[in-house]
């Protein structure tokens, strides 16, 4: 007996179980397409879980300067300072002094505090990166460090309000509620607490534009402390830990003693 011939009918259905490489490229401009419309919603969508994760952040740190402050009966000091040849014998920052506020009391215990915060006894401290002094827009400053010379600084990215003054010429003024050895009460707050700056954000790495504020062209911001600087042990960096109201928030001429966030909406 012969074999029964295939019909063509069959040989037609076969052929249509593939995909011609023009369906085939239909198919995935449509998912291009929409890939093009999904993704910046979804960008969207994460950035507005990171502003709430900011501003979270931002209230604990609030609570915490009230806990200090009603144990101590003042708020921390902006830094701390101390005279020696080398720069700062101290520079411990408010953000170190409000870590048993924030469950960080380990980490507080870690720190030697009678030692300058770029001495060989506060290395592992001072290289630690706390998940709520980071802004989670910031992609940069969650595993970098501000460098000088040898020393690494953990990268954050929250600033005290120094407030209108020049904090290079003079590192003392007192109209803001966080300066050089501060000890602002409640009470010295005569505008009211609601209506004066306490914290503000910064990123790090590179100025909005291209320009320099003296040596230098990036924002520099640390949680220790304000770190003095190697050849001139006069100057204390305290635009490390701390934000002049010089400019308005993400400013374009903005240098490293302002407020600048990763937020397109502003700091």
């Amino acid at each position: 007996m012969f074999p029964m011939p295939t019909l063509p009918r069959d040989r037609h259905l076969r052929r249509r179980q593939a995909m011609t490489l023009v369906e085939l490229l239909v198919v995935i401009a449509i998912i291009g397409l929409l890939l093009g419309l999904l993704l910046p919603a979804i960008q969207r969508v994460r950035e507005a879980m990171n502003r709430m994760r900011c501003g979270s952040n931002l209230r604990q740190i609030g609570i915490a300067l009230h806990h200090f402050h009603n144990d101590y009966g003042r708020f921390p000091p902006g830094y701390l300072y101390a005279f020696s040849p080398q720069g700062n014998a101290l520079g411990h920052g408010w953000a170190a002094h409000l870590l048993p506020y924030i469950e960080q009391d380990a980490l507080h215990r870690q720190i030697n505090w009678q030692a300058p915060i770029w001495d060989n006894s506060n290395t592992a401290a001072r290289m630690q990166h706390l998940r709520i002094y980071l802004c989670p827009t910031d992609g940069r400053s969650a595993n970098q460090y501000v460098e000088m010379g040898s020393e690494q600084y953990a990268m954050a990215c929250y600033v005290a309000s120094f407030g209108p003054g020049d904090m290079d010429d003079n590192p003392e003024d007192d109209r803001g509620v966080f300066f050089r050895n501060s000890q602002t009460r409640m009470a010295d707050i005569l505008d009211g607490t609601s209506n004066t700056l306490f914290v503000g954000e910064r990123i790090n790495g590179p100025f909005l534009s291209p320009h320099s504020h003296g040596v230098h062209v990036y924002y520099e911001t640390t949680w220790i402390g304000a770190v003095r600087e190697i050849t001139d042990p006069e100057d204390d960096h305290a635009h490390m830990v701390l934000f002049q109201t010089g400019h308005l928030p993400n400013a374009p001429d903005s240098d490293d003693r302002d407020v600048v966030a990763a937020h397109r909406q502003g700091a």
